[in-house]
């Protein structure tokens, strides 16, 4: 039987310092003198740049755009339907449908109502909601998947 030893390794910066020479010192001397015989602008060329944009002209005009419109509930309703079909078994389609037409008859309304409230003022009614889902799907484990329907 063959017993193998191992030695603990070393770290990166004991390996340095044990393969540099003890008289280092004067080895840099000519380095430092090259550095000083540079000027700030020849050591640093990008220093003094400054970019000819403007700050913020990505969204300079977001006030001026039209705003996003809320597209109707039943419109949206018979669309998120339609999407499903392919995806669905035809029970599946039935139980949708009946869940669909139950969510356009009572609460529904009322949210669409709320979200009409929201959005007054805001150049973006979804925005939020897209960041809160967003942070949610990065801060767990799940994904999470949305269907936003814009007409």
């Amino acid at each position: 039987m063959t017993v193998r030893t191992f030695t603990m390794p070393t770290s990166l910066n004991e390996s340095l310092a044990a393969s540099q020479p003890p008289n280092s010192e004067t080895d840099r001397s000519p380095m430092k003198s090259n550095q000083q015989s540079y000027s700030n602008e020849q050591r640093e060329p990008l220093a003094s740049h400054k970019p000819d944009c403007k700050p913020g002209i990505t969204f300079a005009a977001q006030d001026k755009l039209p705003k996003l419109p809320i597209p109707d509930l039943e419109g949206s309703l018979k669309k998120y339907v339609e999407a499903l079909k392919p995806l669905q078994s035809s029970r599946e389609q039935e139980e949708t449908a009946a869940a669909v037409e139950d969510f356009s008859k009572h609460d529904g309304p009322e949210l669409q109502a709320r979200l009409k409230k929201y959005a007054t003022g805001k150049t973006s009614y979804i925005e939020q909601f897209c960041k809160s889902l967003l942070s949610l799907q990065q801060s767990t484990p799940k994904t999470w998947t949305f269907i936003v329907h814009l007409s």
